[in-house]
């Protein structure tokens, strides 16, 4: 369900620094402080806006509508995902085992387009819910070429029909950025599409470049994105006000005016700047944030099946209620050598767990008849040890009440879709499977 959103005065918060405004200037903040009785101070929330409860007028209730819209098309979006989620996850795998089999020649292209395909789709999936996630921020390196490619693939198609070219290039050696990666890829996509559609609706423009890089100040190393266009540039009249929250010059209905303000907060959250400069065909954001202090990001995976994975027959649980899912699962558990038993919801799997012991239980959260959750949760109090043994994968992936769980109880998990590699690491990582010993 969405939230219950109770009106509320929107204050912009903080307030910009004292520059002047004209082509060339450098804004950050951007955020004039309203007239009147919008000047009361009031409680700070996470994007930097202050709350006054105060008055209320036109510009206010829109707001909070936008924000109730919002809501809304998180929930829809979760939903579509979760059933969009199961069958993806069906396509890649299937199609990852059909592509590492002995095929005749004529066979292997359409294979690997179907893969490619399906991981396509998946990414799709992934960024319409980077607007829907409620999960709490994590922090940890963040690679930020790569985080710049998934996003700009993500707009490719629309950007090559539109004419509008993107060029990437990047410093040598630029450290990982210290964020939570979901929140930097939004605002990565927030400033690709307000340069994507500046160019379109003023027909001025066809190059969108971006640079990464990095730089040492006050002792401290930063690393720098620079999203810049050729477009028309953003007047005098309109500059000071850019990250001003509801504050947008599209026409109604083609922008809520959160975009850039949104962004802002976030940045501001990972201790970091977001500044701008416009002067008539030109225009650059500019995104700092905080190298990572000491620990590097993981290395690239390696081959999928480790040692650990192979089950020389010992026993996994899967479960999940659909079957498409199921199937999946069981069949690449079964070619690395495990004996596999299958139940449909979780009360049916608690059944199985008091009769066999398993060695994995690999279980969805989302069922049902009994959740994943629940299921868990009943199993390890009658077993302890099978704490250690689970593998959860969910396509609700924008529910904070999974991701709760899922951090509470330390266990990997894998949204779907997933890919075969995926749920190998993932059993790969579980304790139990360090040592054949705990088996014997």
């Amino acid at each position: 369900m969405p939230d219950v959103f109770v009106p509320v005065q929107l204050v912009a918060y903080p307030q910009p620094r004292s520059q002047g405004v004209g082509d060339g200037t450098k804004i950050e903040g951007g955020v004039r402080r309203k007239r009147s009785q919008a000047q009361v101070a009031g409680a700070v929330d996470n994007y930097g806006f202050a709350i006054n409860h105060g008055g209320i007028d036109r510009q206010v209730i829109r707001g909070v509508l936008c924000q109730e819209r919002l809501a809304a098309v998180g929930v829809l979006v979760s939903g579509v995902a979760h059933e969009l989620n199961n069958p993806l996850s069906v396509v890649i795998g299937y199609g990852q085992l059909m592509r590492d089999k002995p095929l005749p020649a004529e066979l292997k292209g359409p294979i690997e387009m179907i893969v490619s395909q399906g991981e396509r789709m998946a990414k799709i999936v992934q960024s319409l819910l980077l607007f829907s996630r409620q999960r709490k921020p994590e922090r940890a390196p963040v690679l930020v070429a790569a985080v710049i490619e998934q996003t700009v693939a993500l707009r490719a198609t629309r950007l090559r029909l539109s004419g509008i070219k993107v060029d990437f290039d990047q410093e040598p050696d630029v450290p990982p950025a210290e964020g939570d990666i979901h929140q930097i890829q939004q605002v990565f996509l927030n400033l690709l599409l307000n340069a994507e559609h500046a160019i379109l609706g003023s027909g001025i423009g066809d190059t969108i470049r971006v640079r990464a890089s990095s730089r040492v100040s006050d002792g401290k190393r930063w690393v720098v994105v620079e999203f810049a266009d050729n477009g028309p540039g953003i007047s005098r009249e309109v500059l000071p006000r850019i990250f001003e929250p509801f504050f947008t010059t599209k026409k109604v209905g083609e922008g809520t005016g959160l975009g850039l303000s949104v962004s802002y907060g976030i940045v501001q959250q990972h201790g970091g700047r977001l500044t701008v400069e416009s002067e008539p065909g030109h225009t650059v954001f500019l995104v700092e944030l905080p190298a990572t202090a000491g620990a590097e990001p993981s290395p690239p995976a390696g081959p999928a099946r480790q040692p650990g994975v192979y089950g020389f027959g010992r026993r996994a649980l899967v479960v999940d209620d659909e079957p498409g899912m199921v199937d999946v699962v069981t069949t690449l558990l079964k070619e690395a050598g495990w004996q596999v038993e299958v139940a449909a919801t979780g009360r049916s799997a608690l059944e199985r767990v008091r009769a066999t012991r398993f060695d994995v239980i690999v279980s969805d959260i989302r069922m049902p008849d009994g959740s994943g959750e629940s299921f868990y949760r009943a199993a390890v109090l009658e077993q302890p040890t099978l704490a250690k043994r689970f593998v959860f994968i969910t396509g609700d992936t924008a529910n904070p009440s999974a991701w709760q769980f899922l951090e509470e109880v330390q266990a990997p998990a894998l949204e779907k879709p997933f890919a075969a590699d995926d749920l190998f690491r993932a059993i790969e990582r579980l304790a139990i499977l360090t040592s054949r010993a705990a088996f014997e």
